[in-house]
């Protein structure tokens, strides 16, 4: 009897141990390239799990039929995106703390038995941080770049621009414009051309 030749499929780079991994790294903020290193793939075999995994997920969301091959490509793609996006709120609570001064510096608790009631009491004292009017306007800037960023106009920018593209609108459409007085005249002499050959 003869012995089969086939050679067993190659094994998926994405065990679920490898996934857990990059999905932890990237919960901490790690970068991809780093937590695809730190899993044991290459940052390009990780991009082409991600991009197979977000096409998979678009074609199911548009009601394709779901192919089993994907589904580790759709985990994957799901997991990483969830923990950036829980990732990314964390920091931003916390740059929001800073700028409110919320951020806990030092908390220290003392445990003590009160001599009037006789009752133990707990006392906590918490110290924090002073607000930083930086990290307000880091997030300002980030999330209303028109308005905060580095290229935001003042007021009276913006006001100036209207003033000036209405300015042009005015000109190039208005009655003085040289080129619709002229092509007035065009029209006339070839209106009265006209009226002259019918008559």
């Amino acid at each position: 009897m003869r012995s089969s030749t086939r050679r067993p499929g190659r094994p998926s780079l994405l065990t679920p141990e490898r996934i857990e991994s990059i999905v932890k790294a990237t919960a901490v903020g790690v970068a991809n390239a780093l937590a695809a290193e730190g899993a044991g793939v290459s940052r390009a075999t990780l991009s082409r799990c991600m991009a197979r995994g977000r096409d998979a997920a678009q074609a199911r969301e548009d009601g394709e039929p779901a192919k089993a091959a994907d589904d580790v490509y759709v985990e994957l793609y799901r997991r990483v995106n969830s923990a950036r996006a829980q990732m990314a709120a964390r920091a931003l609570a916390r740059v929001l703390q800073a700028g409110a001064g919320s951020l806990v510096r030092e908390e220290r608790v003392r445990t003590y038995n009160d001599p009037v009631t006789g009752l133990d009491v707990e006392e906590r004292q918490t110290r924090y941080l002073r607000p930083d009017w930086r990290a307000a306007a880091w997030w300002l800037a980030h999330v209303f770049p028109e308005h905060y960023g580095p290229n935001a106009q003042s007021w009276e920018q913006v006001l100036d621009a209207y003033d000036a593209e209405q300015d042009a609108i005015e000109h190039t459409a208005g009655p003085d414009d040289p080129h619709l007085a002229e092509l007035a005249e065009r029209l006339a002499a070839t209106l009265a051309a006209q009226d002259s050959a019918c008559c």
